[in-house]
């Protein structure tokens, strides 16, 4: 046995690994920027069931070449309500899919192309005028030095063979699958990339430091080891999101235990697919290529069989993960649509603005119902509880605007950057009809406290401006819902109704004053209540104004597909056009 420079050694597999996981990582930042929004988009709008989600998210993840930053987008997606649960499951097993391309074009014995790559990634990047150019160039770039990589590290495991305690070590592995598994689980772990993890184990297969079911082993850990991207990804998110990172998790792990316990079936599969490595001089060419294909196969033909037979199962696997996970109540004041990780999606971000307003529109048409409810029965309500949901509706103002700040520091298409000023004044005027309602707040515990009685009619215009309010925001919440219609202009024609019934409420108090029918007090009370109900269809009236001018137009297209609101929105509202 020979010497060994260990120096060498250890700084050749170490830098093959840094390149080669460099070079993945700028490759795909450079694919996902060439493909631009609308890859997100895609991702978005073309996912209605599992089938097509899993296509889907095999393509997009193929262009990005990162089943981390699909999965992360996908969780980020079903946080912000623009996927549905079921329908990310399906991009999931889609992005395992997708990932293999890496392992496949790493099988290819091309790396005499990584320096040419190198030289031309790097001028089209760096001398590139257009930003497409300079994109693609920076994805040729990290393919050239992910190669580069590859072929240190190829170069410096082989001379591991020299050393009788690294190949006994290496035997090791081979003899105990399972330890292969969880090793190839810690260094996906660490290096937080499975492509990066999948090129170590064709290294030391292609060098016969390994056998093929070891490196299968390898890759199987590998696809475990990515899961702990989505998992933080998850943290803070709400239910449903958190369920679809342990959709992921669950889905690798049933995936690996399958494959370990059906190895001796899916290992002829895989070598019946795969060029052999029989009759060919060890150590060759010829062997290593032969060997590196085995290994990439092996990772296509796992993650194709197990997404298959999730999808099979998908809705059965859903329903465990949904029992799994229960839904869990959220404080209506905390904003569930807002995820930071879609601000460098615009069009997603906008979208999910649009969807918080919604959200708190509902609130709003909530606490508007209740306030008046406990304005015409006052001894029946807990006046500090609903002041609660005004501070609620002053929260939600404050993420929006907070949130669409951060958005306008993005690199924005005009779509989007044209309604900015839109969206910040449709949440102010929402967060304008929380501080009305508190004014009816302050009225009901006024008569409360004063025993103030209104007469009938007086009671009956009241529940009137409610009602005609209430149709107004429940319009509101069917625009920024996505819905179709002329819904801007029947707000407009509403508000114009709340005007022309609060001067009918002012003249015929005024009449009722004159016969002496009611009290100066009560009756100036009530016409204040008017005033605030005038007011309120003004603050709805604005945000329809802002809708007929576009409002509703930015990011439509990721318009979300979960309509569920909270509990505190959905008691019911106050009957439009009561007599009671």
């Amino acid at each position: 046995m020979e010497d060994l420079n260990w120096f060498e050694i250890i700084a050749g597999s170490l830098g093959g690994v840094a390149l080669l996981m460099y070079g993945i990582r700028i490759m795909g930042d450079g694919l996902e920027a060439a493909a631009g929004d609308a890859m997100r988009r895609i991702l978005a709008a073309l996912t209605r069931n599992a089938w097509i989600g899993c296509l889907v998210g095999t393509v997009v993840t193929g262009i990005v070449q990162s089943s981390s930053a699909i999965t992360v987008m996908t969780v980020g997606f079903v946080n912000a309500r623009l996927m549905t649960f079921r329908q990310a499951l399906g991009v999931i097993y889609g992005a395992n899919i997708g990932t293999t391309v890496t392992g496949q074009i790493m099988a290819f014995s091309i790396t005499k192309a990584a320096l040419p790559a190198i030289a031309l990634g790097f001028a089209l990047s760096f001398f590139g005028k257009r930003k497409v150019v300079k994109e693609i160039g920076q994805g040729i770039l990290g393919f050239g030095i992910l190669f580069l990589g590859l072929t240190l590290l190829k170069d410096s495991v082989v001379t591991l063979k020299g050393s009788e305690m690294m190949v006994q070590i290496f035997q090791q592995f081979s003899h105990n699958l399972v330890l292969a598994v969880i090793a190839g689980t810690i260094v996906t772990i660490c290096i937080q990339s499975s492509s990066a993890s999948l090129g170590i184990a064709m290294a030391l297969a292609a060098s016969n430091l390994i056998s093929l079911e070891a490196a299968i082993a390898l890759m199987l850990g590998d696809n475990i080891g990515t899961c702990i991207t989505a998992q933080l990804a998850s943290l803070g998110t709400h239910t449903t999101a958190r369920r679809t990172a342990w959709a992921h998790t669950i889905h690798n792990i049933v995936g690996v235990v399958l494959a370990l316990v059906l190895l001796k079936f899916f290992l002829p599969f895989v070598l019946s697919l795969s060029p052999s490595a029989e009759g060919l001089e060890v150590g060759s060419q010829a062997y290593q290529a032969a060997l590196q294909r085995q290994v990439a196969n092996s990772h296509t033909l796992f993650n194709v069989l197990s997404a298959v037979l999730f999808l099979l199962f998908n809705n059965h696997f859903a329903t465990f993960l949904e029992r799994l996970i229960p839904e869990q109540r959220r404080d209506v004041a905390a904003a569930i649509h807002l995820d930071a990780r879609l601000l460098d999606t615009p069009l997603a971000a906008a979208s999910a603005i649009l969807q918080e307003l919604g959200r708190m529109a509902r609130v709003c048409r909530g606490l508007v119902g209740r306030c008046t409810e406990a304005l015409l029965d006052p001894d029946s309500w807990d006046l500090a509880e609903l002041r609660a949901e005004d501070a609620a509706v002053d929260q939600l103002q404050e993420s929006i605007t907070s949130y669409v700040v951060e958005l306008t520091e993005r690199d924005l298409p005009d779509s989007v950057s044209a309604q900015i000023p839109a969206l910040l004044h449709a949440a102010n005027d929402l967060e304008r009809v929380g501080d009305h309602c508190k004014n009816l707040l302050e009225f009901a515990e006024q008569r409360k406290d004063e025993d103030l009685v209104w007469t009938e009619p007086a009671e009956v215009t009241v529940r009137e401006m409610a009602g005609l309010v209430d149709e107004m925001l429940a319009l509101t919440i069917a625009a920024f819902d996505g819905e179709d219609g002329d819904i801007a202009e029947q707000i407009l024609a509403l508000e114009v109704q709340v005007d022309t019934r609060t001067e009918e409420g002012r003249l015929e108090h005024m009449e009722r004053a004159r016969k002496g029918e009611c009290l100066m007090l009560p009756g100036v009370l009530m016409l204040d209540t008017l005033s605030n109900y005038e007011k309120i269809g003004d603050h709805v009236r604005n945000i329809g104004r802002a809708m007929r001018a576009g409002l509703i137009e930015v990011g439509a297209d990721l318009q979300s597909v979960d309509r569920d609101v909270d509990g505190m929105e959905d008691e019911p509202q106050v009957a439009v056009g009561s007599d009671e």
